[in-house]
């Protein structure tokens, strides 16, 4: 094969594969459930778990109002669609929630004034999850959602217990951020 045959069968290869590229990244970009201004505030409390936790408590407490919303309310505009995004968004964020209080566990950071209000506010969030109701179009992002706030629920209140004896037998480490995700 000739430098210049090889030339042209990649750059037909590239213009075939630029418009799967592009379709994977925007796919990509629109399964984040953070819009880029609480992207933003993640990034501002990077180094501080406590105030890390209460915002993704807080972008997740805004799902579960819209979803609380939506349930009950047949004649909502594109309800089903709408329902669908955010359980889906739900469950990615709890994800996210969960995956942050395993860092901050395994690093010591004192997170117990966040676990505080999470404990009680996690536990509501299956009953509300459920309160959606059922729907083919649906159905599967609600039983996502409905384990992952189960999930989260169950550890957000282990995370409690632990954090509370672990500080009590090292009271010198309490207070402390330890290191979490950046």
């Amino acid at each position: 094969m000739t430098s210049r045959t090889f030339k042209w069968r990649a750059a037909i290869l590239a213009l075939l594969l630029f418009p799967l590229c592009s379709q994977l990244l925007h796919a990509q970009k629109e399964k984040d459930p953070l819009n880029d201004d609480e992207v933003d505030q993640i990034r501002e409390v990077r180094d501080q778990p406590v105030q890390r936790i209460k915002l993704y408590q807080k972008f997740i407490e805004e799902r579960i109002a819209t979803i609380k919303q939506l349930g009950p309310n047949p004649k909502a505009e594109d309800r089903k669609a709408e329902l669908r995004a955010k359980l889906e968004e739900f469950t990615r964020l709890s994800d996210e929630l969960q995956d942050n209080l395993d860092t901050f566990d395994e690093a010591h950071a004192d997170i117990r004034k966040a676990l505080k209000d999470l404990v009680p506010a996690s536990a509501k969030w299956p009953e509300i999850i459920t309160q959606a109701g059922t729907d083919p179009s649906y159905d599967f992002p609600r039983k996502t959602a409905l384990d992952a706030a189960q999930s989260t629920s169950e550890q957000a209140k282990k995370l409690q217990e632990s954090q509370q004896k672990y500080f009590a037998e090292h009271k010198d480490e309490a207070n402390k951020n330890g290191t979490g995700p950046t």
